[in-house]
């Protein structure tokens, strides 16, 4: 059986948006008509989306970012309330942090781009309960990076929203389901 790669993925996608008309500068990362997912795999894909359509267009404008610096701000994000509570009092001299760093701009900030979602699509997400680390792990394998690892690479010919699209179905395709965590 023949598996895609990512480059080969994103640019299947892009393809099969524009043959349906979808205008990727204007599609919905949250919407199940412009990206084809329903239910609990757009839960997922609208949640994480909103962080990763705003960074990988940041990136993409030139803003140079290292893999480490959008993991350490993806994993709390993507940990919900929890994790971005921690993100206030939370040290790495506690075995049992959860972000382990305290930034409180860091806390606001992420929460405010967290409340830009309406709350149907936050009770959506959170309802899930999904394995947020796990999917900041696969988020991370996912993303397009410098060949010494260090530095995410832009990749300007595909937008953030195709590049989206295509790493979480691809993420998907692998995942036992869409929660990411194990049964």
């Amino acid at each position: 059986q023949a598996t895609m790669t990512t480059p080969s993925l994103f640019v299947y996608v892009a393809l099969l948006a524009i043959a349906l008309g979808v205008s990727a500068d204007t599609a919905d990362i949250c919407s199940k008509s412009t990206t084809g997912i329903s239910d609990d795999e757009l839960a997922v894909t609208c949640y994480s989306g909103n962080f990763l359509t705003k960074m990988l267009g940041e990136l993409n404008q030139g803003q140079n970012k290292t893999a480490e610096h959008v993991r350490v701000h993806l994993l709390p994000y993507l940990g919900g309330n929890m994790t971005l509570a921690a993100l206030q009092m939370d040290s790495p001299d506690n075995p049992t942090c959860t972000v382990c760093y305290t930034d409180k701009d860091t806390s606001v900030g992420l929460t405010s781009l967290r409340n830009s979602l309406n709350p149907e699509q936050l009770t959506a997400y959170d309802s899930l309960g999904v394995c947020y680390a796990r999917l900041t792990e696969a988020i991370m394998r996912a993303l397009p990076k410098s060949p010494c690892g260090v530095w995410l690479r832009a990749t300007p010919e595909v937008t953030p929203y195709d590049q989206v699209l295509a790493m979480m179905k691809g993420i998907f395709a692998e995942a036992v389901n869409p929660s990411l965590c194990p049964q």
